[in-house]
């Protein structure tokens, strides 16, 4: 987890996160599928082609990204826009609006865990001069569902939404740790492909933070989601939706030294995740 300001050579950390499923894949999953709406499909797709790094795009360069024919793209965005969810710019390309923002509320909401930890977290925040987060699994990445900074720290404080790596965040090799070995086989498999050569090695180190969770209830990452960071994290357990989540904390790794995290972040995470995961 970072609490660095954005450099020239860290401008998209969605760069290297694993896409979303290609139309492709989701033939293959729900063709024969007489229940599977794939008008709904595409609209969702075409809404996850966007990324904040980019801004406004139009039909073709939509198409391109989501594999979606273009006359279908162009339905689909002139709905979108019709419902408030896009606007238009004057180069006839899109981007999506603030209305997008009340889909989300409701599902922010029903996260309490969001509002029983969010005082331990600023004083965990406070107390390691960085930032704390809790994120949930989703495929092969990590969303922020809550985030807080320390009060001394002019950083920038990762948005409820972001998504990082599974594979090269403390949160996700946290998350990785509640897994079975079935599960953790099909991750790995797919990640193979992803990564490529560099899987190997990546496999070592996700692998070595897994045991450390299942030894001590933490592992630690430095510098490979973002260069010069350092970052703890822990599971917990969300009751309310019977899902495993991560609670991490990350900053600057020449103020957040390995030892300190060792002797007293770490284990703080540890003792604060145990109790939210024990809470009715």
């Amino acid at each position: 987890m970072s609490s660095q300001k954005l450099t020239s050579s860290d401008v998209s950390l969605t760069a290297g996160l694993p896409r979303a499923p290609e139309l492709s894949d989701l033939e293959l999953s729900y063709g024969e599928d007489r229940k599977f709406i794939w008008s709904v499909a595409r609209t969702l797709q075409l809404l996850q082609a966007f990324r904040p790094e980019e801004g406004a795009m139009g039909n073709g360069d939509l198409s391109e990204r989501t594999g979606i024919a273009k006359a279908t793209v162009s339905r689909i965005t002139y709905t979108l826009t019709e419902l408030g969810y896009l606007e238009r710019t004057r180069n006839r390309q899109y981007f999506p609006t603030s209305n997008l923002l009340s889909l989300s509320h409701s599902v922010l909401g029903s996260f309490r865990i969001r509002q029983l930890a969010q005082r331990k977290m600023q004083e965990i925040a406070n107390l390691a001069g960085g930032t704390v987060g809790i994120s949930w699994p989703d495929k092969d990445t990590m969303i922020y569902i809550a985030a807080s900074i320390a009060t001394t720290s002019d950083d920038l404080m990762p948005e409820i939404g972001t998504r990082m790596s599974m594979a090269k965040s403390a949160a996700g090799r946290a998350y990785l740790s509640t897994l079975d070995d079935d599960a953790l086989r099909i991750l790995f498999a797919r990640w193979a492909v992803f990564y490529g050569a560099e899987w190997p090695e990546l496999e070592d180190r996700v692998r070595a933070a897994i045991a450390d969770v299942k030894d001590k209830g933490f592992c630690i990452v430095e510098g490979e989601w973002r260069k010069n960071v350092r970052g703890v994290a822990t599971p917990v357990l969300d009751r309310d939706h019977d899902t495993w989540l991560a609670l991490n904390c990350g900053g600057p790794a020449f103020d957040l030294d390995r030892e300190r995290i060792e002797a007293d972040i770490g284990p703080r995470m540890v003792h604060f995740a145990q109790s939210l995961s024990s809470r009715p």
